[in-house]
């Protein structure tokens, strides 16, 4: 990659920031795309929020993304939020109106439809799909609202029923819908009923890895389990599931289709001459070199 006067660069803002793979996936699809761009980590403290955001604005980056634990506060600093991140309250992607740079500066969160098509990479079309959603976070907030989006059937399962209430209640709102909650213990009694399970909580990641957020029991060999954790890839969720007999999907494929989906805020389609499996495959091999 040579950088000259014409390349333009793109971020994302973090802290910490050395733990991200974001420049290891961009940076190979804009060499193996020929497009003149650099991806850079950005270590902002948490007091020079808004002067990363102006410097972003004043020195005309292109596009950038926002990691932990700035996807909240960084709603403030934008001029456009998408729907879904006015309903979550998140921000993980920045890009610019009409792709004009220095023209309005959008916010969205690509984090939910990065679920979405690792799961169609497996081959689940989720469409109209009964879902079990375990979680009523930040995570499971945009997420829910990708499902409804798609006419999904939903089930929230939470460890509070009170917290999970509001969630559905803020769903129900939006789509007029008849989003359901349930306690993890009660989960036996719709079992039957669901076809996709997706765990958004981040029980089971490392180093708790011998924990799970379901009784296995509960799984049977109709279920899709898919689980957003990555580390480690095979989770004991997943573990459990795979031994029941379901069809199970690792959470890796959610890294790297959000990062697609943000690429796409930024490169127009004609730019992007190029399918959501092969941008992946390119980011495989970034992440793996």
């Amino acid at each position: 990659m040579k950088i000259n006067g014409k390349t333009e660069t793109l971020c994302i803002f973090g802290n910490p920031i050395d733990h991200s793979k974001s420049p290891l996936m961009h940076n190979a699809l804009f060499q193996a795309l020929s497009i003149n761009s650099v991806y850079l980590p950005i270590h902002v403290e948490k007091e020079n929020l808004k002067k990363a955001v102006d410097g972003f604005r004043a020195m005309g980056y292109r596009g950038g993304n926002v990691t932990i634990p700035f996807k909240t506060a960084i709603v403030d600093y934008v001029d456009e939020l998408s729907e879904i991140s006015k309903f979550t309250g998140s921000v993980n992607t920045l890009f610019w109106k009409d792709g004009i740079v220095g023209s309005t500066l959008c916010g969205t969160t690509t984090d939910p439809y990065g679920c979405i098509y690792n799961l169609k990479e497996f081959g689940v079309d989720i469409k109209r799909k009964k879902v079990a959603l375990l979680g009523n976070g930040g995570a499971a907030q945009s997420i829910a609202f990708t499902l409804m989006e798609l006419d999904c059937p939903l089930n929230i399962v939470c460890r509070n029923l009170e917290k999970g209430n509001l969630l559905g209640d803020k769903l129900n709102k939006v789509f007029a819908s008849d989003v359901k909650t349930i306690l993890f213990e009660d989960f036996g009694s719709i079992s039957q009923e669901v076809d996709v399970i997706i765990n958004s909580t981040s029980v089971g990641m490392t180093p708790h890895v011998e924990e799970s957020p379901l009784n296995p029991d509960f799984i049977n060999s109709n279920h899709v389990v898919y689980d957003i954790v990555y580390t480690p890839l095979y989770t004991k969720l997943l573990q459990d599931a795979e031994k029941k007999g379901a069809k199970i999907v690792t959470g890796e494929g959610m890294l790297l289709h959000q990062g697609i989906e943000s690429f796409r805020k930024w490169y127009s389609k004609e730019t992007l001459n190029i399918s959501n499996e092969e941008m992946a495959e390119i980011m495989r091999k970034g992440l793996a070199d």
